[in-house]
């Protein structure tokens, strides 16, 4: 399914019978945002699922675009808790219990005519239910070729394959600064960290230290840097080492894009102290949930995850031992 929605003043457009939904809904900004469809069509199997959100955050824009692909679930899924538990919590929220659909969403903000990307997912490395980011932006009336800036959070194959055409180390986003975390950069160039790696991810390591060295427009940047105006840069190291999470406001508003520092909310929201199979660290990757989720609620922020699914964005609570997602109604 391609579904688009734009988050602004309710604007209803309508769509085939079979997906005619009524979005009017507000987020924790009040007024500022609200749902409302504005073009829907079916492409490739239900689960091929691919959207685009835009939000109008003060001055800045937002923009989502999200693929996904399936993940069956398996004793080694959540390195410290019983497969039962890890299927009743999938159950519970409403995945599951045996696969599920791993979404992989893409982040970009528009600002002063320009468009920051945050990650490239796969591109077109990757599973046939992704790598529809381009297409995406089109039908969302931006420009791929407009990208001034890429902001990368960490080096794990589906937040930076995007950054390659497909089968070929030539750039898809030659014109733009890209910008990578000086400590991820730093580890992952290494060149003894290819005999370290497993087999399987050796081709992912060998393509970045022949590629990402020779480019001329790669920046690096560390926790704290202000990426472009209104965006900071804030350091959740645990899912890898030098992973980072970031900071976009405007007009007194706050959305937090948390990049990887938990996998699908139903699980890693809701039991920080579980450790995903992709988690580099386990206890420093629970240390940085808890302290960053803490901050989103203390500040009253929203939050935008990779992997929550559409919608990908909504508000944290407290919840016992853990955390409770809530996204925006759609």
């Amino acid at each position: 399914m391609l579904l688009f929605v734009r988050w602004k003043s309710v604007q209803r457009r309508l769509l085939p019978s079979k997906w005619r939904a009524s979005f009017p809904h507000r987020t924790a900004f009040g007024s500022l945002c609200s749902l409302a469809p504005l073009a829907c069509a079916l492409i490739d199997p239900p689960f091929a699922f691919n959207a685009r959100l835009e939000l109008f955050l003060g001055e800045l824009q937002r923009f989502v675009g999200v693929g996904q692909d399936e993940r069956v679930v398996d004793a080694g899924f959540v390195k410290n808790a019983a497969l039962d538990d890890v299927k009743k919590a999938l159950t519970t929220g409403g995945i599951g219990p045996d696969k599920f659909d791993n979404p992989f969403t893409v982040t970009a903000v528009r600002t002063g005519g320009k468009v920051v990307l945050f990650d490239t997912g796969f591109g077109g490395n990757g599973p046939g239910t992704v790598g529809k980011l381009a297409d995406n932006m089109k039908a969302a009336g931006l420009d791929p070729a407009t990208v001034s800036t890429v902001v990368i959070s960490h080096f794990h194959p589906d937040h930076i394959s995007g950054l390659w055409v497909k089968e070929t180390n030539a750039q898809v986003f030659p014109n733009a600064e890209i910008m990578m975390p000086e400590i991820e950069y730093k580890f992952w160039t290494d060149p003894a960290l290819v005999e370290k790696v497993p087999e399987g991810l050796r081709p992912h390591v060998k393509r970045i230290q022949s590629t990402f060295p020779t480019w001329k427009n790669v920046k690096q940047y560390s926790d704290g840097a202000d990426l472009v105006p209104g965006v900071k840069a804030i350091a959740t190291p645990g899912h890898t080492i030098g992973h980072m999470s970031f900071l976009v406001a405007s007009g007194g508003q706050q959305l937090f894009i948390q990049s990887d520092v938990t996998g699908i909310h139903q699980l890693f929201v809701r039991n920080p102290g579980w450790f995903s199979m992709f988690d580099s660290d386990g206890p420093k990757a629970e240390a940085t949930r808890r302290a960053f989720f803490d901050r989103v609620i203390a500040e009253k922020g929203m939050i935008a995850g990779y992997h929550f699914g559409f919608p990908n964005v909504g508000t944290l609570a407290k919840d016992g031992n853990g955390y409770a997602f809530t996204a925006v109604k759609a």
